[in-house]
């Protein structure tokens, strides 16, 4: 592999999609850099401004319509007040991809009802503790929590590798 290409994967985990607006999603995006299939995750919650959910259907992508409120590594949270360009286009590829991930949701929907006590949530509560902060080591095994979609991303321009080179910075330290 050439030094300035990369390979990398987004998998987008919804855990929380609110479809009142403002539509509210929480949840996590782990990347992975193909080239040594080492994995970072970000925790995030993001607002997106669209009157209904088929217009993330029918209307063409754009990070306007998505806004981050937090954004976190298992570590820190990561200033979303300073937004410098790299960080901007590292930033529209989390949008495109939680995009993606909902287009999915709206066009293959689990028709699940969940009813739970305060023992069951609590359970689940340290599943996704344990699921999502020592992702690498464990597993939710056949649990049905959340729904994830992967993408694969090998930019051929130079924004979209910056962007790219960015979001694995970004993963890995706490831009200030």
């Amino acid at each position: 592999m050439k030094e300035n290409t990369i390979e990398i994967n987004i998998e987008t985990l919804v855990l929380v999609a609110i479809w009142e607006k403002p539509f509210i999603f929480q949840g996590s995006f782990t990347i992975t850099n193909k080239s040594d299939y080492s994995k970072k995750v970000l925790i995030f919650r993001c607002e997106c401004d669209l009157e209904d959910k088929t217009d993330i259907l029918n209307t063409d992508f754009s990070t306007t319509h998505y806004r981050f409120t937090h954004l976190y590594t298992i570590q820190s949270e990561i200033s979303l007040t300073s937004i410098n360009y790299e960080k901007e286009l590292a930033l529209y590829l989390l949008k495109y991809a939680l995009n993606e991930t909902l287009k999915k949701i709206i066009t293959h929907p689990k028709q699940h009802a969940i009813h739970m006590d305060d023992i069951a949530l609590a359970s689940i509560s340290r599943q996704m503790e344990n699921y999502l902060f020592y992702r690498q080591e464990k597993n939710l095994g056949d649990a049905d929590i959340g729904f994830a979609v992967a993408i694969d991303f090998t930019p051929a321009e130079e924004l979209g590798r910056t962007g790219a080179f960015t979001l694995l910075e970004l993963a890995s330290v706490c831009f200030q």
